[in-house]
This record gives structure tokens, sequence and C-alpha cells, in this order.
């Protein structure tokens, strides 16, 4: 298997998951939009100017803080603007902790997902040819993919590995697999560009259809990439681990989101009915650490795929990003990269600062925060958390403290 896409744009059964967000009490197609791109948009007329070939993208990353760093280049056709997308006009994306937003040269819109406290997460497009910049809610056409079984279910980014042909087309016979921060390098990035070495990866490659699926591919020259307006050059390793990680972790905390608040709305159900007025069910404390005991192992980097060691000094996205968050007085932060061995100096997701883990109900919070002391205690060697050391706890436990009030 390869790597390679982001697209975007009592007891709970499968079939009641794949309905989740479709369900009382998100009624996610109905609910009006809460997020801080909905925000913005809903405060009257946008003052945008559109500059050339990227139209509105410089002004919608300088309002939301993106910075043109994270720049990722995708070339497989998997957008809902899968005609301009090809090996030498590819998507570029661009993120922060809580927004995305996709832009191909020559395209009529640029593609956004956003963080929200209610509906997990909204899928947006913005006319980047009008002459203003509109904002539309984007659900059944996103959804397909971005709630469905790549996500399971959950309405959530993904990062995708296909085997592009030359024109971007995936060769859908010869396999697909959702990326995240436990998937092997060599499964990692067709349909990619990656600035950098080829040989850890599969990406920079195109493919020729066979009996069976693919060939082995064929490297792609990135100086034959069109200059289209892309903000910077070539596209950052260092950018696509972490929209590799953070992806998959919004996806949990918006199934925790979606989980908590489905329970308690059930809980309330049959306390109403049965005269109960216990403050949490035992089936929705069952519920809820299903749920964020997944999350927590993730975000402690539970089985992260192991990094060879990769320079990163020279990434501009490493830069912006690395030791660029809140520090303990020791000047220790969750931003810190190591990119060696694993991606970062202490195991704990940076994600704990997002907009997304900050929202989530109380009662998930509570629970995380009942867990960490026991995860974080020296001492013991809790389950599930054992590739954690004496000294990784301390100095996670230090900074949490200092800076978040889970401890």
């Amino acid at each position: 298997m390869r790597y390679g896409l982001f697209i975007f744009l009592g007891s709970f059964s499968t079939a009641m998951a794949v309905t989740l967000y479709e369900s009382e009490p998100i009624n996610y197609y109905e609910a009006q939009a809460v997020d801080s791109v909905a925000n913005y948009f809903s405060n009257g007329a946008v003052d945008w100017e559109r500059q050339g070939y990227s139209g509105y993208l410089n002004d919608f990353l300088a309002t939301f803080d993106i910075p043109k760093e994270s720049q990722v280049l995708v070339y497989s056709k998997t957008s809902l603007q899968v005609s301009h997308i090809r090996p030498e006009n590819p998507r570029a994306i661009y993120f922060n902790k809580d927004i995305y937003v996709g832009w191909v040269p020559g395209a009529e819109k640029l593609e956004v997902i956003a963080s929200s406290p209610t509906t997990a997460n909204n899928f947006y497009s913005i006319s980047n040819s009008a002459e203003r910049p509109d904002l539309i809610r984007e659900t059944h056409d996103c959804l397909s993919c971005h709630g469905g079984s790549f996500t399971r279910n959950i309405p959530a980014p993904l990062v995708r590995s296909v085997f592009p042909e030359i024109s971007g087309q995936p060769i859908f016979k010869a396999g697909t697999q959702v990326v995240d921060q436990t998937t092997p390098f060599k499964n990692r990035r067709g349909g990619w560009f990656v600035t950098g070495p080829p040989d850890l990866h599969q990406g920079n490659r195109v493919f020729t259809e066979t009996e069976r699926g693919a060939d082995s591919g064929v490297l792609f020259d990135m100086a034959d990439i069109r200059n289209n307006g892309y903000l910077m050059k070539g596209s950052d390793t260092v950018a696509l681990l972490i929209l590799e990680h953070q992806s998959e972790l919004h996806r949990l905390i918006a199934h925790l989101s979606l989980q908590t608040k489905t329970a308690l709305f059930s809980q309330k159900k049959f306390d109403e009915l049965l005269g109960r007025t216990e403050r949490l069910s035992e089936s929705t404390k069952r519920q809820i650490k299903s749920v964020a005991d997944k999350l927590l192992k993730y975000m402690f980097f539970k089985n992260e795929a192991q990094i060879s060691g990769i320079k990163h000094g020279r990434s501009p996205y490493a830069k912006y990003f690395d030791g660029n968050g809140p520090k303990d007085s020791r000047g220790r932060s969750l931003y810190d990269l190591r990119m060696n061995g694993r991606m970062f100096t202490y195991p704990f997701s940076y994600m704990v600062y997002s907009d997304a883990f900050q929202s989530l109900p109380d009662e998930a919070l509570e629970y995380i925060k009942q867990e960490l002391p026991f995860i974080l205690d020296p001492e013991n060697e809790y389950e599930s958390f054992e590739h954690l050391s004496k000294r990784d706890k301390v100095a996670i436990a230090q900074i949490l403290k200092e800076t978040t009030d889970l401890l």
C-alpha cells in the first residue's frame, strides 16, 4: 500500500455509528454552523482583495492566522475540483490547529474545513473568482468521503494513500489507505509531493495500472510543477507529518464530542422515563470512556511509526512551528520538534491547545482530567502507556500543569 491524499471537500451498533452526526441531538444537516469561519463571515461583508491566481487565499490565511509555511501539495484527483488537479498543477493545502484550506490554481473555489464545538467539523467553499468572497456551507458532497467509511462515520479531515496515474487519477484497484501517525513510512505519501529525499516514502511518484493493481511507479520531477501562484516553494515534509498527526486527532476529538453529546441526550430521555437523578449513568460513562481512551492513546503517540531521522533545520514549517507554543518555566513546549525516532521531544500532542479540544463537553474533559494523573505517574506503568519513560512523564506533567488546567 502507498500513501497520499487529503480529501476536502444501549450499546451503539455499526448502523447507529453511520448516522451519529445526523441524529439527535447533533442534527448535522439542519444545525446552524458554529465555528470561527462562519462567525467571521456572519459579521457582515468581508473586505478581501483578490490577488491573481491565488484569489482570496492570502486574505483567508491572514484572517485566520494560517501560516503559508504549512503548504503541502497533493496531485491526486481527490477533491471537489478534480478537473484542475494534476501533477504539474497540484492542490495546495494550508492549515493551523483548527482550520484547513485547499486551493488549486485555476479552480473556482477555496475548500475549507473548520472545527466546530457543535457539529465537530464544518465544510465550506469560498468562490475564488467572484467579486466578493461568499461562504457556502458544503454538506453531502464533502461528507461522502469526510463523513463516511474513511473517517469511520465522523465528519473530519482525512489523509489517504493512493496510486495516482500521470493524470493524477487514482488507480483504485491498487488500493487506498487512510494515513495517520502510526502508518509505516513505506506506506505513505503516494499522491503527495514531498520536498526532500524520496526513498523513505512513496511520494513524488506516478504509477501505471497493471493486472494486479499498479507498478512500482516512477518519480515525477517537481521542477515540472507550473509556477501558478503557490505561496511557497515545494511541499514541506514536516508540515505533512504534522498534517498526518492532527487530521486523525481531529477525527478522534470529533468522535468524542459527538459520542458524549449523544450519550447525554439518550441518558436524559431515560432519566425522564425512569425518574433517575444520577449525573452520569454507567452506560454514559462507558460510552465516553470507550472513545476518550482511544483519544488519549493517540495524544500520547501510542504506536507512533518510527522516524529514522529527518533533517528539519531547513524546513520553513519547522522554523515556524518548533517551540512556537506555550512554554513551562524551564522553556519546554509540546511544540518542540525532535524528528528522530519520534516527531516530538515530549510525546503529548500540542492539539491540547486547539479550539477543538478545548471545546469538548465538560463530561469528556472530566474523564481526561481523571485519567492523566494515573498515566503521568512516573512510578506507575499504566496499561497501554508503557511506552512513556519516567522522564517523559515528568516533563509532560510539568508542561501541562503550567500551560493548561488539565492537572
